[in-house]
């Protein structure tokens, strides 16, 4: 898997673009990649563009993402939009990643339009 981290100025999020088949430790490097750069910004919005991506991990692994997220620094108070591939195989994993990182307190929520999702995590939205 390949992937590229920005930040996006003038909404203050941080943006991530992947390419190719995930596994579990790229995941994880990615995942410390760009929440050490929101961390150095002081922003707390995430937009993961996985619409790319190969989706690689077994159900049981995306159970243990939202665990993994948090040990390496993703806090409550943080919003990661997920843009996906609707038409893409396993796509419904992304629908079941929302689920297990809302019963983890993890604010995580699912899209196929890039401006929707940008619209939620610009929002006051809570949820």
């Amino acid at each position: 898997m390949e992937w590229s981290i920005h930040y996006l100025e003038e909404d203050g999020i941080v943006f991530v673009k992947t390419q190719g088949y995930s596994t579990w430790k790229p995941h994880q490097k990615l995942a410390k990649e760009a929440i050490e750069l929101g961390r150095k910004k002081g922003v707390h919005k995430f937009l993961v563009d996985h619409r790319d991506m190969v989706l690689g991990l077994s159900v049981l692994e995306i159970d243990d993402l939202p665990k993994m997220f948090k040990e390496i620094g993703l806090r409550p108070e943080d919003k990661t939009a997920i843009l996906y591939d609707p038409s893409a195989p396993l796509s419904s994993e992304y629908t079941f990643l929302e689920n297990v990182a809302r019963l983890s307190s993890l604010r995580f929520k699912v899209f196929s339009d890039k401006d929707k999702a940008i619209a939620w995590l610009k929002s006051n939205c809570k949820s």
